[in-house]
């Protein structure tokens, strides 16, 4: 009876071991789960903190090179300011139109602008880390989770941008107005000028003028196009903003390994000199080049917001242009470099609000955790 003994005891011995093993698992697999759910939801509420901080520090710091840039884009402003600099045209903007002018249309960006900057990381952050489990450096992963928001992104900043365009071009469709009449003493013409203003008041003038004559959907003007963009600058975005973040921390890294390596106090190496900088740097160099790629898309979009909508019932509606005539139109009358006008201020606002963007977002993710609002680590 001992063989027999023996050999049930070793049975039972292994039937232990593999019910204890599975036991363990289903306990391992629970407690993943039950971690998994406040950390993603702790999470989620930083980013959103996150990205609404980001929105409104970009949007501020931004919009002066936007207004340059939309103006140079559709050149509706005289002949003479359109061989102008990005600087000289933005003194001339400021001269003749008065410093409210470079903040006017503000409004509709900087609440739009604050959902979707919340929007975008916080969607971002979901996709990357529960659906494609996208990696820090070049991984493409990441390009796709940027862009599974971009149909929501759509709906809010369609209405934003065509808002914005129709105010920042306001007062110089309205410059032949406020010209006075011409009077010419000897040889030289003198002009005198008002200061430039424009018809809407406000953001919120321009959008209850503007939906009372045509109704809502005049608020949706060029949202293909715009949507489009959208999912194109997002996806390139958030794609080299990790492929910069790592590329520059490496980099980065190693000054401070070389710098604490000259340094004979061996304390000083606990806290990094210069890696701290790979956030802004990465974030400027990723807006610069998302705006470098869709520029043309954004030059199409501000062609078809941009057009002149009567803002009367009585008055005869103009002919809407599409975003493929107005492509067409820009490719005939100014050829490929015509889809780049106003690419020189638009990349130095990407760089400069980028940066500020994501580090504005690191930082308020730091202060969630710092201050205790949330339990992430």
């Amino acid at each position: 009876s001992g063989p027999i003994d023996n050999t049930m005891t070793t049975a039972d011995t292994g039937q232990n071991i593999k019910t204890r093993l599975t036991v363990q698992s289903r306990r391992r697999l629970q407690a993943q789960q039950t971690q998994r759910t406040p950390r993603m939801t702790f999470h989620l509420g930083e980013e959103a903190f996150g990205g609404f901080a980001a929105g409104i520090v970009g949007t501020l710091l931004g919009f002066p090179l936007d207004l340059v840039k939309t103006r140079m884009q559709t050149q509706l402003s005289c002949s003479a300011t359109k061989q102008l600099s990005t600087l000289s045209l933005l003194a001339q903007i400021l001269r003749t139109e008065g410093i409210s002018s470079v903040y006017k249309g503000v409004g509709p960006p900087l609440l739009s602008l604050s959902i979707v900057n919340t929007l975008s990381f916080t969607s971002y952050s979901y996709f990357r880390q529960n659906h494609f489990h996208g990696q820090d450096g070049w991984d493409y992963k990441n390009t796709l989770s940027g862009m599974m928001g971009a149909p929501i992104f759509g709906l809010v900043t369609t209405p934003e941008n065509f808002l914005k365009t129709q105010m920042q071009l306001d007062n110089v469709r309205h410059e032949r107005e406020n010209m006075q009449k011409s009077q010419f003493v000897g040889e030289k013409q003198i002009i005198q000028r008002n200061k430039l203003r424009g018809k809407f008041t406000s953001s919120f003038h321009c959008a209850r003028t503007l939906v009372s004559s045509h109704g809502i959907p005049v608020l949706y003007t060029g949202h293909v196009i715009n949507t489009f963009r959208e999912a194109a600058f997002v996806g390139t975005y958030f794609f080299c903003y990790e492929g910069y973040k790592a590329e520059f921390r490496q980099l980065l890294l190693g000054i401070d390994n070389l710098i604490c390596s000259s340094v004979d106090n061996t304390n000083n190496c606990k806290t990094p000199w210069f890696t701290p900088l790979a956030v802004p740097m990465a974030g400027g160099c990723a807006g610069a080049t998302a705006w470098a790629f869709t520029f043309p898309m954004d030059c199409v979009r501000a062609g078809v917001q941009g057009q002149l909508i009567p803002s009367s019932p009585s008055l005869e509606p103009a002919k809407k242009q599409g975003a493929l005539e107005i492509l067409k139109h820009l490719l005939q009358s100014k050829g490929f470099s015509g889809l780049y006008a106003g690419v020189s201020p638009s990349i130095a606002r990407a760089f400069l609000v980028s940066g500020s963007r994501f580090s504005a977002y690191e930082g308020a993710l730091w202060l969630c955790r710092w201050s205790g609002l949330t339990s992430s680590k």
